[in-house]
């Protein structure tokens, strides 16, 4: 079995080698690496004419989920995972992934995810479970290092929607998890860096996800619809959002309250 990893990459210059070598210096050698860059202004395309092996394209795009579409369609292999440009692959891991597809025939396998954020590395251990991820129960999958497919999935889901920039993810998980064969190996497949700078940093992924658990309910899951709303708006996370909005609109008042009584 092929091993198709494909890298959405923009101005990643100072994390793009890592990510190649945790491929390059894996223990399964079938394997494609193809990185399709949306015309970076650093010395990614230095770095990209460094290694003859890789398959790349820099040009213009429309953002991260333009340049996963193109790169799933340049690519031939069986089994396909996204690669951040500023993640890695755990040793080791093409392997044992390989080997589960062999033995036990699931449409994706999915894994733990390693995160190393602030200074602080801890362990994400994600559901397989559909019903947990269409209202944000448990973790889901936090970095696509973390699962491998077979190439029906994405051929049957289709492309990812190229005006959603942060959660492309989670609305392909959905589907995913909705319609097809998943197993979990308690491996750690990748690491995820949180830098600070990357794009989910700087949006409200949860109000993000909420939105589109909701949409993906109205489109193929009706009559759940009322109970993913009800799970969704009771949830923790929306409970805080509520919170924070309070909170916000409290400062503003007493804000505004001190500054009529100064006048």
């Amino acid at each position: 079995m092929k091993i198709s990893v494909l890298t959405p990459s923009l101005n990643s210059s100072e994390h793009l080698e890592r990510a190649i070598q945790s491929v390059k210096n894996q223990d399964y050698d079938n394997w494609e690496h193809i990185i399709v860059d949306g015309g970076s202004s650093d010395n990614t395309i230095q770095i990209l004419n460094g290694y003859p092996h890789l398959r790349w394209i820099s040009e213009p795009d429309r953002g991260q989920s333009d340049a996963m579409n193109k790169a799933f369609r340049l690519s031939s292999g069986d089994i396909i995972v996204y690669l951040n440009a500023d993640d890695e692959f755990a040793p080791n891991i093409f392997g044992h992934i390989v080997g589960i597809f062999a033995e036990h025939h699931p449409d994706m396998v999915v894994g733990q995810t390693r995160v190393f954020k602030n200074g602080a590395e801890s362990i994400s251990r994600p559901t397989i479970e559909y019903s947990d991820l269409k209202v944000l129960r448990g973790r889901f999958p936090v970095n696509p290092s973390s699962y491998f497919y077979v190439r029906r999935v994405q051929e049957t889901i289709g492309d990812f929607p190229i005006d959603e920039h942060y959660t492309m993810d989670y609305w392909f998980l959905l589907r995913a998890f909705k319609r097809f064969k998943i197993f979990r190996t308690d491996v750690i497949l990748g690491n995820f860096h949180f830098t600070g700078k990357n794009k989910t940093h700087r949006v409200d992924s949860f109000k993000a996800q909420r939105s589109i658990a909701i949409n993906h309910a109205l489109k193929f899951d009706l009559l759940s619809l009322p109970y993913v709303i009800y799970k969704l708006y009771t949830h923790s996370r929306s409970q805080n959002l509520i919170l924070s909005i309070l909170r916000a609109t409290r400062n503003k008042i007493r804000s505004m309250h001190s500054t009529w009584v100064q006048m």
